[in-house]
This record gives structure tokens, C-alpha cells and sequence, in this order.
């Protein structure tokens, strides 16, 4: 939607206005690399009672369509601007990275991924990164792999049968309010500095949630939140104050953009119509991947969805979902280009899309960056926000259907048609059965061709 700002001199106010009834003021007090606001993010209505705006991350690699590359550097970025604050050293190349997210040129973001995948960053013990789940999955991959002697873990919506759970928490404000890690106690059973990596701070509750939940069962004294946006209010920053002598820890904050906001009325849109898709036979190509066998075991446990129905299916073992470290960062480079390689071969269009599911971001990502030139990538979602065909207005388009991996909810996937591709490879963690797909597949039939990966 249209955003103003009011003043030319630092700190920096603006105004966006979604619809006619509904304002978010920013105020900008800190901006270390330069980035533009238009780089970051734009702004959305959320269908959401606890929050009714959304910041559509365009370096995220969620919620909208962008180049493989530029959610790996945004995530690099947080993770040197982490380093540099804790070490004083000052990182070489930086400048490149920033230069790739403003202009987004292919030629660009090679040359700034080439310098990424350099960075072994060593902070003088060992780090424990947690990225957020569902969101925030890939952005915690992508810190974590900037880091020597580290561990990755990613919190989950799923639910493991039979298995314990080693921390649970609730994120508050969101639609699946429930999180959960499967990790071994061993990753979490030491003092070490806990890292937690997400999109967005609004408030902070979530991660003084996650925190809370640790120091009762894995008690330390330091942590850091890393965040693209914070945009915590001065009561919010007292509150975190509060916690940290009632708990005895110290909480640093890192971001690569903060502020706050003010929010003023609530969204009056129009109700949104949904694109009937008729329901026919929907042509498309499963591709096997057995010749490239991961370089772990696949996990595997059973799960169990809303409606009670078990899944045996392997986990991936390259996501943080049951730890992951750094030991293993080149051997699942490697094997993320190999796989992009093999899938660029199998490429019909001239415009491909990558779609991540759900939690299952990081790996897609890096696949797609070797498959080529005209390819975007983004993932399925379980955020409902509001489409408008408007200009200026972020979410033009929505496709909604049954998640596969779990019937009872919905997602959503946005910003998809068949002018702007002709080929879509959506790409799973999990094999999941034909049947279950049906809902997904009806929603992209218009789409020429429809290629489906299984990872494990």
C-alpha cells in the first residue's frame, strides 16, 4: 500500500495505509547497513483477530516470490552484523551483500553468495542457533551456516508420536500457537550462549517464552535474539529489562532494521474473492531423487496430525528440526547443488518457481539457487493475509487449499499465476500420498507444468 515518510532527517518516520481505515506509523532508530525500507519489507492485512497487519518480508523468502539468493544474504547480513558486534572484527565484503539485496541483479547475487559461502565465523565457543518455526526456519538455517563449531535447531508445529519433547513454548500472536524441538538434550545440556533467530520482533514475548522454557530445564546466563525487524515499544524493551533480573541471564538484541510503530484503526477491506479453480485431472511429474542419497540417515519417526491420522514417512535429516552441525554445512552444500543441478536439467520453462512447504525452506532455497537463472522461490504458509489486486499493494493474489502434510489446516501460497510461470516444482520434505495432494495440485492446474520433489 502507499507509504509516506514525513521528514528527511534521522530518525526517519513513515506512514503506511492499508485501505482506508487502517495506519502504521514507523519510526526508524536504527538502520547500521543503509538498507531501504523498500528492500525489506512492504505491508499487509493479516485475517488475524490477535494481529490485523503484517510486515511481507521481500528478503524472507516466505510469504512472496524472490531470487534464491537474496534470503541467503539477508540471513548472511544478520549474521555478520551478530559477529561483528561480539568480536569487533569488522567483516570483508559486506558491502557486496547489501549491494546484491538493492539490486537484485543475477550477476549480483552470484558474486555476493560466492563471498557467503566463505564466512566461517568462529566466536570463541561453541553457538547454539534456534530459528523459529514455521517462518523463520530458513532464516535460522541461513545465520547458523555463517558459523564454525555451532549447532542449528528449528522449533515445529509437528507432533513426533512416542517421542519427548526437549522444550515447548507458544508463540502467542499466531494463528498455530504451539511449538515444539526434538533434540537431543545434549545440543542444549551445556552453558553456552543460545542464539534464537527470527523474521520479526514485535513485541518479544515469543522469545521470552523460549527462554523461559530453557532456563527450567538447560539454565545459562547469556542469549541473543537476532531479528530482520524489531520493532519493540520502550514498555516492551522494559519488560525484556524485568525478565532478565527476575531470571538472572543477560539478552542482547540484534537486527538489521528497528524501530517502532504505531497502529491506528483496524482494516476495512473488501471481502476477498476466492478463484474457483474447477476441479479436474491435473497433470504432473514426480521426480526421484534415490540417486542422490542425503549424507545422513534419513530420520525417521512418526507423526500424527490433527485429525489423528499417523505418517510414517522419513524426515529429512539436513533441517534443524532434530539438530544439525556445522560439521555438516559442506557436505549439505554439496549435496543442495548436486540436487539443483540435477533439477535444472529436468527444467520446460523459461520462468520456474520453487516452492518451499510449511517448515521446509532452507534446503528448497539452496536447491534453487543452482538451478539456474529465472527462478524464484518462496514457500506455502499457514499466515492467511488479505489479497488485493491493487498496485503498491503486496498480496495480489492467494491460493488456499488443504495443507497435505496435515488436512485440518489451511494454507496458503500467494502471489502465483500462470502469466508470470510456466513450470512450478513444488518441492516436500516428506513423501506424502497422491489423495492427499489433490486439494494443493487443483489450486496450481492452470500452471503448465507442475513437477513434485520428495526429499526423503
Amino acid at each position: 500500500m502507499k507509504a509516506t515518510h514525513s521528514s528527511i532527517y534521522y530518525p526517519k518516520k513513515y506512514t503506511h495505509e492499508i485501505g482506508d481505515s487502517m495506519k502504521v506509523e514507523v519510526q526508524i532508530d536504527a538502520n547500521p547497513l543503509g538498507l531501504s525500507l523498500e528492500t525489506m519489507y512492504e505491508m499487509a492485512a493479516r485475517i488475524n483477530k490477535k494481529r490485523s497487519f503484517l510486515f511481507v518480508s521481500k528478503v524472507l523468502g516466505k510469504h512472496i516470490p524472490l531470487r534464491p539468493h537474496v534470503p541467503l544474504l539477508a540471513s548472511a547480513l544478520l549474521a555478520a552484523c551478530y559477529y561483528e558486534e561480539k568480536t569487533a572484527t569488522q567483516v570483508a565484503g559486506k558491502g557486496v551483500l547489501v549491494d546484491a539485496l538493492m539490486d537484485t541483479s543475477e550477476g549480483k547475487l552470484k558474486k555476493a553468495y560466492s563471498i557467503v559461502q566463505s564466512w566461517h565465523f568462529g566466536l570463541g565457543e561453541p553457538g547454539v542457533f534456534i530459528g523459529f518455526a514455521e517462518t523463520a526456519t530458513a532464516l535460522g538455517h541461513g545465520v547458523f551456516d555463517c558459523f564454525s563449531d555451532a549447532v542449528y535447531i528449528h522449533s515445529t508445529r509437528e507432533v513426533l508420536v512416542d517421542q519427548e519433547v526437549t522444550l515447548f513454548f507458544e508463540e502467542e500472536h499466531s494463528h498455530a500457537t504451539d511449538q515444539r524441538c526434538y533434540v537431543p538434550e545434549q545440543y542444549l545440556a551445556n552453558e553456552h550462549t543460545i542464539c534464537l533467530v527470527d523474521d520479526e520482533i514485535t513485541t518479544g514475548k515469543t522469545a521470552l517464552n523460549i527462554i523461559e522454557s530453557i532456563q527450567k530445564h538447560f539454565p545459562r546466563k547469556n542469549y541473543v535474539v537476532l531479528s530482520l525487524l524489531d520493532w519493540r515499544s520502550e514498555e516492551d524493551c522494559r519488560k525484556l529489562k524485568v525478565f532478565e533480573q527476575t531470571h538472572g541471564v543477560s539478552i542482547q538484541t540484534f537486527s538489521l532494521l528497528s524501530g517502532t510503530i504505531q497502529v491506528e484503526g483496524i482494516p476495512d477491506l473488501p471481502s476477498a474473492t476466492k478463484i474457483e479453480v474447477p476441479a479436474e485431472k491435473v497433470n504432473y511429474h514426480t521426480i526421484n531423487l534415490s540417486s542422490f542419497p542425503a549424507p545422513f540417515e534419513n530420520k525417521s519417526y512418526v507423526s500424527v496430525d490433527a485429525l489423528g491420522i499417523l505418517n510414517n514417512a522419513p524426515y529429512s535429516p539436513l533441517t534443524g528440526r532434530f539438530g544439525l552441525t556445522s560439521a555438516a554445512n559442506e557436505r549439505v552444500e554439496n549435496y543442495c547443488e548436486q540436487i539443483g543441478s540435477h533439477l535444472q536439467t529436468l527444467r520446460k520453462g523459461k520462468n520456474t518457481l520453487c516452492l518451499g512447504t510449511g517448515e521446509f525452506m532452507h534446503i528448497p532455497m539452496k536447491v534453487a539457487v543452482y538451478m539456474g537463472e529465472s527462478v524464484s522461490f518462496h514457500s506455502t504458509t499457514r499466515s492467511p493475509i488479505f489479497p488485493m489486486d491493487q498496485e503498491g499493494y503486496p498480496i495480489r493474489s492467494c491460493f488456499s487449499f488443504e495443507s497435505p502434510e496435515n488436512l485440518a489446516i489451511m494454507n496458503y501460497a500467494y502471489n502465483i499465476t500462470e502469466k508470470e510461470y510456466d513450470e512450478v516444482f513444488l518441492l516436500f520434505e516428506r513423501h506424502i500420498e497422491a489423495g492427499r495432494l489433490e486439494p494443493m495440485l487443483q489450486q496450481f492446474s492452470r500452471i503448465p507444468v507442475i513437477h513434485i520433489v520428495f526429499f526423503s
